[in-house]
């Protein structure tokens, strides 16, 4: 996969996740559970966009 299609991926899976967190139905449980794994996801997110412009520059 490329860097683009990678980012889109993250970005669309972290943008599920934050629509199911505004479900008034969620325990207080499942409700953390997904905020953590939105914090895991823009962490991946921060990770990948590194390795993407470190790589750009090793390469000039």
């Amino acid at each position: 996969m490329e860097y683009k299609e990678v980012r889109d991926f993250l970005e669309e899976m972290k943008q599920n996740l934050e629509n199911k967190v505004q479900d008034k139905n969620l325990s207080p449980e499942e409700r953390e559970e997904i905020k953590k794994s939105i914090v895991n996801y823009d962490y991946i997110i921060e990770l990948t966009d590194m390795n993407h412009y470190e790589r750009g520059s090793i390469n000039q």
